[in-house]
């Protein structure tokens, strides 16, 4: 069973990626819209006004670095246009509890 969670979970998350490879634009590192992980949930209209109005902005992680980004940011990864691995551990850290019933399928 998938649910898509509140505003509210979503506000809450933290994700971390650490790369195990080097990560430059060749590789197809990740595109973000800055200040857009304060402004919630958007559709596809809104996202894509703020993205022209914005920008994005490419992060490249050099092998062993760490990208700490909230979930709710617009975000993509690029294409890659290099043969060289993209390897990524991504962890996500979230309240212990949910509302509304909804229970966490794993934790630790």
């Amino acid at each position: 069973m998938y649910v898509q969670p509140p505003v509210s979970v979503l506000e809450q998350l933290t994700a971390v990626r650490v790369h195990i490879d080097d990560c430059p634009a060749e590789s197809g590192a990740l595109r973000v819209v800055p200040r857009s992980h304060s402004l919630g949930r958007l559709d596809r209209a809104q996202a894509d006004a703020l993205r022209l109005q914005h920008g994005e902005t490419v992060v490249p992680v050099a092998r062993g670095g760490a990208l700490v980004m909230r979930p709710l940011i617009l975000h993509a990864s690029s294409k890659a246009t290099s043969v060289a691995p993209r390897r990524v551990l991504h962890f996500v850290f979230g309240p212990p509890e949910l509302p509304l019933g909804l229970e966490w399928r794993w934790g630790i």
